[in-house]
């Protein structure tokens, strides 16, 4: 490569794959919560973790004049929060053994520890997390969400209905949002680092593919 084009094409910020999902989540209105720990009921050991816990609120909606349309699957549910348990890899899209063996009984202490369901709903809810990845009631949608750089054709076999976002469409959206909304997103001053590079690099990018080469997911 020569030197004009390597100052054309600069190299790539390199940000952990973590820290771009917790902003995927956040920008579609996720309250969030990284690196959620299931204890166990003995011992020092801990059991798992899930790498992004957020719920969403089926009300959100940020402006009032134009507010921003969130992403799908999220608009799709319009009814009842969304709680997510979303599992990140930098390569191909996986859930780990923690989250698929029912033996292990992970679901039901991760579903106690938030809170979100009554104690007589915990068992259906964990059986259909494990069994489906999904689980629905009158109050909340609960699904499993594979973050990931390509799709995992396991998943979809074994579990179709969980979500599988790929890091171009995270990369994709964090532009729109950040150039559609340029004005209200620019001041920012409590944003971690990982939010204030995103947006330098989308406002300085022309075009959204080159957004996603600005890019190198940890």
């Amino acid at each position: 490569m020569s030197s004009n084009e390597g100052a054309r094409y600069p190299l790539p910020v390199p940000l952990a794959s973590e820290d771009l999902a917790y902003w995927y989540l956040r920008l579609n209105g996720f309250l969030t919560i990284p690196n959620f720990i299931v204890h166990p009921d003995t011992g020092a050991q801990q059991r798992t973790d899930v790498d992004v816990l957020g719920v969403r609120f089926p009300y959100r909606a940020e402006l009032l004049l134009r507010p921003m349309v969130d992403d799908k699957p999220f608009v799709d549910v319009r009814d009842r929060a969304y709680l997510v348990f979303a599992e990140v890899k930098r390569g191909q899209c996986c859930l780990n053994g923690p989250w698929t063996d029912s033996d292990s009984e992970n679901m039901q202490r991760v579903l106690r520890a938030i809170g979100a369901l009554r104690d007589v709903e915990i068992g259906a809810a964990a059986a259909s997390l494990y069994n489906t990845g999904t689980f629905s009631n009158e109050v909340y949608h609960v699904s499993l969400f594979c973050f990931g750089e390509r799709a995992s054709l396991e998943v979809r076999q074994h579990y179709p209905a969980v979500p599988q976002k790929l890091w171009p469409e995270v990369l994709g959206f964090i532009f729109q949002r950040f150039t559609g909304y340029r004005d209200q997103k620019a001041s920012h001053p409590q944003w971690d680092q990982t939010g204030t590079r995103l947006f330098e690099l989308a406002v300085e990018a022309r075009t959204v593919d080159q957004f996603v080469r600005s890019v190198a997911v940890q």
